[in-house]
């Protein structure tokens, strides 16, 4: 079941959906996908990460370097 998601949300998912569904955090922590920097807050990613639709990888969480990246999961696509 999917969870209850916030306008703000929503709208996230449908401008990351249309834009490829993969990109990079910039160094002010904005989603850069296919060239366009995303309207919505860091904020708003993590709460879609926190419930499963986002899944960030690449960067200094995962033993690399730079900011990282994010993509959409199986279940938001």
């Amino acid at each position: 079941m999917r969870p209850q998601l916030t306008k703000a949300q929503t709208e996230a998912l449908r401008w990351f959906r249309e834009h490829g569904g993969d990109g990079m955090f910039d160094n002010n922590g904005v989603l850069l996908a296919q060239g366009e920097l995303a309207p919505h807050a860091r904020v708003t990613w993590n709460a879609l990460e926190r419930v499963g639709l986002v899944q960030f990888y690449g960067g200094k969480r995962d033993g690399g370097r730079g900011r990282g990246r994010a993509r959409l999961t199986p279940e938001a696509r």
